[in-house]
């Protein structure tokens, strides 16, 4: 299916879009644009620096690290809660 991907301004089969918060992990009605090609905690569209398609496989790694960094940091928090 896809639609149409903010990044590449311009059609996506792995584009999607859907009223997931990952930052909640519950959905919020705001409707946001996932990447159905990228990997790890959040994947949303708006979060990539490029295509995830376009990206090397070093970019990839450091986006996987540093979202793998929020998360922990966004768990840390709740349980300190």
């Amino acid at each position: 299916m896809g639609s149409s991907c903010t990044k590449i301004e311009r059609h996506c089969s792995m584009c999607g879009k859907s009223d997931w918060n990952p930052r909640l992990q519950a959905k919020d009605g705001i409707e946001r644009q996932f990447c159905g090609a990228a990997t790890g905690y959040d994947t949303r569209v708006e979060a990539l620096d490029m295509c995830w398609l376009e990206m090397t496989k070093s970019a990839k790694t450091k986006f996987r690290k540093i979202k793998k960094t929020e998360y922990e940091t966004l768990v840390l928090r709740e349980l300190e809660q």
